[in-house]
């Protein structure tokens, strides 16, 4: 795989795939773990569904042309961001702290392949299993109510996703960087995925917070990706003119991927150099 004879970016795809079946192998060991995950994660999906149909205003549960209420549409793409926001602080992000935690950090970080390729394997096995318990979700929620999910625009759509997830791919690189200098890994999550639901309009329109908090979230560009994945499945409106909030979501996927992988680099070099990459 590192023979002089093998060109870069066919060496960085075998070292990919390595690190995803890796990683996929060591999941499948646990039955009980997988079984939890996939029903725990639609359990809390539908219990918290449950009570946005109750209390939700009666124009909010009225159907739209989608099938699902209002406010249960709205709901679930909520969903579908936090799921996959999960992806990026709990798998990436925290890839590493559990490599440190289990002893073998060192071993990981001395393998012959790039780090970067080696955590973004991670990041696809749990990728590939959060689109499973969406998918699976999505099913139940059609079999359980006889409601289908469609989209107002599935090209918009799945740009947006597209640009969501490269976001996050380097937004869990600097969180993995993080995790080398902070060990407190847990409360950095912590606070990351729950201002994430408050502040960027995962759950509930950024409109309803206070002015001050509200230019907070405009200037989150995490809000953007939230707000133009709902627009192009729901046909709600844009917080800004969909144009500029495309230009925002493309320049900043791109700008957190360079932050990212640049940032982890760095800190990963400066741990090296300081002895502390095992350091729990």
């Amino acid at each position: 795989m590192n023979s002089p004879n093998t060109n870069y970016p066919s060496r960085l795809l075998e070292e990919f795939k390595a690190s995803f079946l890796k990683d996929l192998r060591s999941y499948v060991r646990y039955p009980a773990w997988i079984i939890g995950e996939f029903v725990s994660t639609p359990l809390w999906f539908f219990f918290f569904a449950l009570g946005v149909t109750l209390f939700a205003p009666v124009a909010s549960s009225a159907m739209d042309v989608r099938g699902l209420s209002t406010g249960m549409a709205y709901f679930y793409f909520g969903f579908v961001f936090i799921v996959l926001f999960s992806t990026s602080v709990w798998g990436v992000g925290q890839s590493v702290r559990t490599e440190q935690e289990s002893g073998t950090l060192e071993q990981f970080f001395l393998a012959p392949a790039n780090r970067t390729t080696l955590i973004l394997g991670r990041w696809a096995r749990i990728f590939l299993t959060d689109s499973i318990i969406i998918s699976y979700t999505t099913l139940l929620l059609y079999l359980l109510g006889g409601t289908a999910v469609s989209l107002h625009n599935p090209t918009l759509f799945f740009l947006s996703i597209l640009l969501y997830e490269v976001s996050l791919i380097g937004f869990g690189l600097l969180m993995a960087g993080m995790t080398l200098r902070i060990k407190s890994y847990n409360s950095i999550g912590n606070i990351f995925f729950f201002g994430f639901m408050i502040l960027t309009g995962a759950l509930f329109p950024i409109t309803i917070l206070p002015k001050p908090v509200r230019y907070l979230s405009m200037l989150i560009p995490f809000t953007y990706f939230n707000d133009l994945t709902r627009y192009a499945a729901l046909g709600t409106q844009t917080i800004l003119p969909e144009f500029l909030e495309y230009v925002i979501a493309i320049f900043a996927a791109v700008g957190m991927l360079i932050v990212g992988f640049v940032a982890f680099n760095l800190i990963e070099r400066d741990a090296r150099i300081k002895g502390s990459i095992a350091t729990s």
